[in-house]
């Protein structure tokens, strides 16, 4: 299942897919993002949660411009307890190349990283490998 997320002008700022292969939840975000289209996108991630109960989660922002900050708040108060309500255990997140959109991912990580394992990385091989490794320790553990 495959959602693809429209600013107001058309243009794409969310995809997001359950990746039966790879069991889990991909989401490219791109752009610059208003509060709004944080919690649309947000709120099509947690749908797809909700209707596959995947643990898993990989976010690639490396086509993300800015800041996202602004949506931090809401992120943290809302949408994560719903996420984990959801089934959601691991989130693997692919940093922005900006400052700014670095800058928003440590503040949400400081907010909400106890509460899940959430890691943060610089390349997608990386992210990847990591969501793979928590997925074999759970068939093993």
């Amino acid at each position: 299942m495959r959602q693809q997320f429209l600013t107001p002008t058309g243009t794409t700022f969310l995809t997001t897919e359950f990746d039966q292969q790879n069991n889990w939840i991909y989401n490219d975000w791109q752009g610059l993002l208003t509060l709004e289209a944080i919690q649309e996108g947000s709120h099509g991630i947690l749908h797809l949660l909700e209707q596959t109960h995947c643990p898993y989660v990989l976010t690639d922002n490396r086509r993300l411009l800015g800041s996202w900050k602004h949506g931090n708040d809401w992120l943290e108060q809302v949408w994560i307890p719903q996420a984990l309500a959801a089934g959601m255990m691991y989130y693997a997140h692919v940093k922005a190349p900006g400052v700014f959109g670095q800058a928003s991912v440590e503040d949400m990580h400081l907010r909400v990283g106890s509460h899940l394992h959430l890691q943060l990385f610089d390349e997608m091989e990386e992210a990847t490998d990591w969501l793979h490794e928590m997925q074999l320790l759970k068939l093993i553990g």
